[in-house]
């Protein structure tokens, strides 16, 4: 089986990461701009599942989705927030849903069947943490230095459940090509997620979001 992580960019003018794997195999990551551009690449290399890191699908005008209340009561105790999603939030902020939009364009892909979501800091949580979230975003407060040890611990995790990954030179790296890593790690992420649903190892809220059972 092959499987396509995407971490998503909400707006049109920054690069978005996919991670292509062949069950737990990364065949290559790629760091996209346009959706022309991901739109080809998902043509050419045909996955079986996809999964994206961003909303695929927004009904509710104001308030969550049924998605966003059950992670946050499901992880209440590991203090794991997440932005709101509405149709306001998303028309204020970017105009529109870019990622319903495009993905509404693949024929072959439909939500709940080989079209899913992954929120990575739940992923991380139940497969390597266990106990806390992994602070490895860019936040106000957080330094350089612990940001490339946090990508360090989470470049280890995905190195020892998926074979083929080059790790980055994140010791060396500046800030936006921290940024680059990042989201190719999460990208890595979404896709090792699709993996272990696979394997049947995964809960699905509101069967749009994948997260992994506890194990």
């Amino acid at each position: 089986m092959k499987y396509l992580g995407i971490d998503f960019a909400w707006s049109g003018r920054n690069y978005s990461a996919l991670s292509l794997l062949e069950d737990n195999e990364l065949i290559e990551t790629v760091y996209l701009l346009s959706d022309e551009e991901i739109l080809a690449y998902i043509s050419s290399v045909k996955p079986d599942k996809i999964a994206v890191d961003a909303a695929l699908e927004v009904k509710n005008e104001t308030g969550n989705r049924l998605i966003e209340n059950q992670i946050l009561k499901t992880f209440a105790k590991y203090k794991l927030g997440i932005y709101p999603i509405n149709q306001n939030i998303m028309k204020k902020l970017y105009g529109s849903n870019r990622a319903e939009e495009l993905f509404g364009k693949l024929r072959e892909y439909q939500l709940r069947t080989n079209l899913f979501e992954v929120y990575t800091h739940a992923t991380i949580l139940r497969c390597f943490t266990k106990d806390h979230v992994l602070p490895y975003k860019r936040k106000k407060g957080r330094k350089i230095d612990f940001i490339k040890e946090q990508l360090l611990h989470l470049q280890d995790y995905m190195m020892g459940v998926v074979n083929g990954i080059e790790p980055y030179a994140i010791e060396d790296a500046r800030t936006q090509s921290l940024k680059e890593i990042e989201d190719k790690l999460d990208s890595l992420v979404c896709a090792y997620t699709l993996y272990l649903d696979e394997q049947s190892l995964c809960e699905k809220y509101d069967g749009l979001l994948i997260v992994p059972k506890e194990f």
